[in-house]
């Protein structure tokens, strides 16, 4: 049988890292707003798509830091939240794990937008491989769709507490 300690200093500890981290997280993603803002005007129109990475990264940071507050448990495939979602307003971790995986897709959605549009700036210079409106907008929204599909799926993959009991069983029953 599978036997496994918690060290008691693990939930304060972490509840204290992820404080200072969301604090120096909270202060430098002001900053990079403010200068996106105010200090990049010769960027014009694609300092909105690095806004946009910017933004989706403060959220993701605040989400971890106050909100969700997620403590892995290895090597077991599970954890616990101490943020305000789950001790204030009892939201479940895997609703929690939900929004946590689609906030991290939309990262990679903001990072692909913001190279689709480098790109083609630079494409546009030779006029070779440059997207009509059609295909780039498409694009966009196809990656952004992708990303809300894998959140959804996601969702829909909870086990029941039952069904979590019957997994253990079966993998015990295979060593």
């Amino acid at each position: 049988m599978i036997q496994l300690e918690l060290n008691p200093y693990l939930p304060i500890v972490a509840d204290t890292l992820f404080d200072i981290a969301g604090c120096l997280n909270l202060v430098t993603n002001c900053l990079v707003v403010y200068l996106i803002l105010f200090q990049s005007s010769v960027m014009k129109e694609f300092r909105y798509y690095l806004l946009y990475i910017q933004l989706t990264n403060a959220t993701t940071d605040f989400w971890l830091a106050f909100l969700a507050k997620p403590v892995h448990i290895y090597p077991v495939i599970g954890g616990y939240s101490l943020g305000i979602l789950y001790s204030w307003f009892g939201i479940s971790c895997h609703v929690q794990a939900t929004v946590q995986v689609f906030s991290m897709a939309l990262q990679k959605c903001a990072i692909f937008c913001a190279f689709l549009k480098k790109h083609q700036s630079i494409v546009a210079i030779n006029d070779t491989w440059v997207l009509s409106k059609f295909a780039y907008w498409g694009s966009i929204i196809f990656v952004h769709g992708v990303a809300l599909v894998i959140a959804i799926l996601y969702y829909n993959g909870n086990l029941t507490k039952e069904q979590q009991l019957e997994y253990i069983r079966q993998v015990r029953n295979i060593q």
